[in-house]
């Protein structure tokens, strides 16, 4: 009895190394760190996000997030990755109020662009983002007008 239950033993504990062991070669994903309120700041609140597909496999590149602080009338907008998090590759958000100028934050980003920060009021703004594949492709995000780059909200 006592040796079956010392194989037994020993069997559990070669399979627990072969596990840990497999769990070294496989690379995890990197998660997003960052948040869409942590990067535009306390007060401002979600008003509308859009998601940025690949347009050939659908997979899920990142989001577009549109968020407004309604005690100061500031929108902010920033483009958080889901794919190719912490790897360089263009990252791109803007919003173009209807009563100040356009603000743009892009380059090769890690997790995300922005935050952008510009007066709203009460009006209506056109916002977007896009990201670029390593392969260099671009991406807009879903409701990206062509007429206009992007979408528009109203407050």
């Amino acid at each position: 009895m006592h040796r079956v239950v010392g194989r037994i033993g020993m069997a559990t504990a070669g399979v627990a190394v072969l596990v840990a062991m497999a769990g070294t070669g496989a690379r995890a994903a990197v998660v997003n760190p960052y948040t869409p309120q942590a990067l535009c700041g306390p007060g401002f609140t979600a008003v509308d996000q859009d998601p940025i597909h690949d347009a050939a496999t659908g997979a899920r590149l990142g989001t577009v997030h549109l968020l407004r602080n309604p005690l100061t009338g500031y929108g902010c907008t920033v483009t958080l990755k889901s794919a190719y998090a912490g790897t360089l590759t263009g990252t791109r958000v803007y919003l173009d109020p209807e009563w100040t100028t356009f603000g743009v934050d892009e380059g090769s980003r890690r997790y995300a662009a922005g935050p952008v920060h510009l007066y709203l009021g009460a009006g209506c703004a056109i916002w977007g983002g896009s990201m670029t594949d390593p392969a260099g492709v671009v991406h807009q995000h879903d409701r990206a007008n062509p007429a206009i780059g992007g979408a528009v909200t109203c407050l």
